[in-house]
């Protein structure tokens, strides 16, 4: 219900009756908008203002990193910079957001002890965006709240959320995306889409969906703001009235709005090694699942997931909802299994395609990577190293190091056969002079058949651990091959593009592939140094 007539005297004390004010501050800044929500916040909790029901939107467009995030591992500042997209950092947590200049925000600021009654930020997930869900619904469309923070259409998501308090002051906030340019998003934040193939870059994009595209037309603003408050209104029981910025919430934006448009305050976590994109890929049953990770590294806490790959999936919108699930979670293996073990067990149909143990593997992969960082390897090998039937530890000692023969001069004449006169004109010579240096042998591998039939002759011959390169694709198309020969080894990503990436794969089989890669030979010393 809308309140009409109130006068100044009575605002303060609004919240006793469940009255909220309402502002629209239209089209602000990236600075504007972040100064305001510290400012709304703050008055909140000094009680200076009311209960406040915020609708923002951004002009220009902008990328915002979450409270607790370094600008350089989340956002592509060159890229924004060219394209006139507002660099700046939320109040709130978790991670980066792209706003379009026709999205629109809301946001619910209030007492802890006030007519919600609750002490914990993440109940309100549900409450507030089953909320504005009722609102978008009165435009004719199914949109559901999906835990843990977003609201979905059809499996898609159309509005994510989060909030922060200070004291007994609370701020819950969500973006509903209106008419996205979703591959301006896609290159305006560091979605790990580099080395995406073009199907996984589409299969990314239908994990989103936006108001227009799903009603044909796009809204006005103040239509869109009327459906919210609707649902709002509705949903929470509560009653509102429309108003504006008080005098001391301009006042503070003038004093305040210089912090937030500074360099100190947008760039000022510079912790790049925390935050890290991990890859796995397990494989059973011919199925391939690639798992994609943004995990807190320092805090072992994967923020978000992206899986594909090639396997089949019913319903189809599950891979949606198991990721929206899979959120901000301890890097803890059993808290992974339970959380997938539940998601399963209260899906309302039955799943089809891919398995608990098949999801389990693929997140547990990429939680093994943490142990990387024990000893010493940098972050951005984490990627580079595929173990076969082991886990990663220095008790691993190898004995045997295989090289690609495509590591090799395409005019070499042991291209095409073991050995190596260490000429310095490729990297297989500077790696053979690195596992000599450590005593360990170097055999090249000119085929499939030939790396099949050595693996196999080195595990009757009683090696216990060997290691290798190869590039990441030959990997996952015989990571089951190596495993049934069941010889535990590790194995190293290659530099350059590969015979996969130039769709040569068959003549490469063969042992007939001329192109040439380079080996990672920093990352090879620092194995040998543990391994050996």
């Amino acid at each position: 219900m809308i309140i009409s007539a109130l006068n100044k005297k009575k605002q303060v004390n609004l919240e006793k009756d469940g009255i909220f004010r309402v502002i629209d501050t239209g089209e602000l800044t990236a600075a504007e908008n972040m100064a305001l929500d510290s400012i709304i916040l703050e008055l909140r909790e000094e009680n200076l203002i009311p209960d406040t029901i915020r609708f923002l939107s951004f002009k220009p467009h902008s990328a915002l990193v979450g409270q607790f995030q370094s600008v350089e591992k989340e956002i592509r500042g060159s890229f924004c910079r060219q394209n006139g997209i507002d660099i700046n950092r939320r109040v709130t947590g978790g991670g980066g957001l792209y706003w379009d200049t026709k999205d629109v925000g809301w946001e619910i600021f209030a007492l802890r002890s006030g007519i919600f009654k609750t002490k914990n930020i993440e109940s309100f997930y549900k409450i507030f965006c089953s909320a504005v869900s009722d609102g978008i619904n009165c435009f004719g469309i199914n949109s559901n709240f999906r835990p843990r923070n977003d609201i979905e259409v059809d499996g898609k998501k159309i509005s994510g959320s989060g909030g922060t308090s200070i004291k007994e002051a609370f701020m819950f906030q969500g973006t509903l995306l209106v008419d996205l340019n979703i591959d301006m998003m896609l290159r305006a934040l560091r979605i790990p889409v580099e080395k995406l193939r073009y199907k996984e870059v589409n299969s990314l994009k239908e994990r989103v969906t936006w108001l227009s595209r799903e009603l044909g037309y796009c809204p006005s603003r103040e239509e869109i703001i009327k459906k919210i408050l609707e649902g709002f209104a509705n949903s929470l029981g509560i009653n509102y009235y429309r108003g504006e910025l008080t005098d001391i919430e301009r006042q503070m934006l003038i004093k305040k709005l210089p912090y937030f448009k500074s360099s100190s305050y947008i760039n000022k976590i510079k912790d790049k090694k925390s935050y890290y994109f991990l890859t796995s890929f397990s494989k059973s049953q011919k199925k391939v699942i690639k798992c994609s990770v943004n995990m807190d590294i320092k805090r072992k806490i994967i923020r978000n997931l992206y899986l594909s790959g090639d396997f089949f999936l019913y319903p189809k919108r599950v891979l949606n909802d198991i990721e929206s699930r899979l959120k901000n979670i301890p890097a803890d293996k059993d808290i992974f299994k339970k959380e997938i073990h539940d998601f399963f067990r209260n899906y309302p149909v039955q799943i089809n395609g891919i398995s608990e143990d098949d999801l389990s593997d693929a997140v547990n992969a990429c939680i093994d990577k943490i142990n990387f960082k024990k000893y010493g390897i940098p972050l951005k090998y984490f990627n580079d190293i595929f173990l076969v039937k082991s886990g990663f530890s220095d008790k691993n000692k190898i004995e045997i190091f295989l090289l690609p023969y495509c590591s090799k001069l395409p005019g070499c004449k042991f291209r095409k056969k073991d050995g190596c006169t260490i000429c310095g004109k490729c990297t297989t010579g500077d790696a053979a002079g690195i596992a000599e240096k450590y005593n360990v042998k170097t055999v090249t591998i000119l085929s499939y058949e030939n790396l099949r039939d050595t693996l196999k002759n080195l595990k009757k011959s009683g090696v216990k651990y060997f290691g290798g390169s190869c590039c990441e694709s030959f990997y996952i198309k015989h990571k089951e091959d190596f495993e049934r020969i069941g010889l535990s080894g590790i194995l190293l990503n290659i530099e350059n593009k590969t015979c996969y990436d130039l769709g040569r794969e068959a003549v490469a089989h063969e042992g007939k592939f001329e192109g040439f890669t380079d080996l990672k030979l920093d990352l090879m010393e620092k194995i040998f140094k543990i391994l050996t």
